[in-house]
């Protein structure tokens, strides 16, 4: 997809709350029945509505470094810590829900120890720093 064609997507969402999260090499250039999934899902999107929302992009890279793989990870190190995060590394107080601060200070920190400070996740945009962006399960 052409980056004009993600631009005027991006613009044209009507949505809350947006992340955007981007895994590639330059990245930063682009700037019924109660069950405890039914629980979860209730609580993110009461965390949700009491924000006021707002667009986020986490990148995994500066617009000079390289998104960087890992055969010891066997996937990009972004994603890997990314996905850790969101599944409940990054909750540091413990209530459940995952914050894209919280997100992308765990990412943050993990993905520049990985590397050796070779690669910097970022985040930008206009957004409520308390903006939910994950649920913890815990089943």
């Amino acid at each position: 997809m052409a980056y004009e064609e993600v631009k005027e997507r991006l613009q044209a969402c009507k949505a809350k709350q947006k992340l955007y999260v981007a895994d590639a090499c330059y990245s930063g250039s682009l700037l019924s029945s109660r069950t405890a999934l039914t629980q979860s899902v209730e609580m993110l999107y009461s965390k949700l509505n009491e924000t006021s929302g707002g667009t986020a992009f986490l990148l995994s890279s500066k617009k000079e470094e390289y998104s960087l793989e890992s055969e010891g990870l066997r996937q990009g190190i972004f994603s890997h810590f990314l996905i850790k995060g969101l599944k409940g590394d990054a909750d540091t107080n413990g209530d459940k829900i995952v914050s894209v601060t919280e997100l992308y200070k765990y990412v943050y920190g993990s993905v520049r120890d990985y590397t050796k400070m070779a690669q910097t996740p970022i985040l930008a945009g206009r957004f409520d720093e308390d903006m939910p962006v994950g649920v913890v399960r815990s089943w």
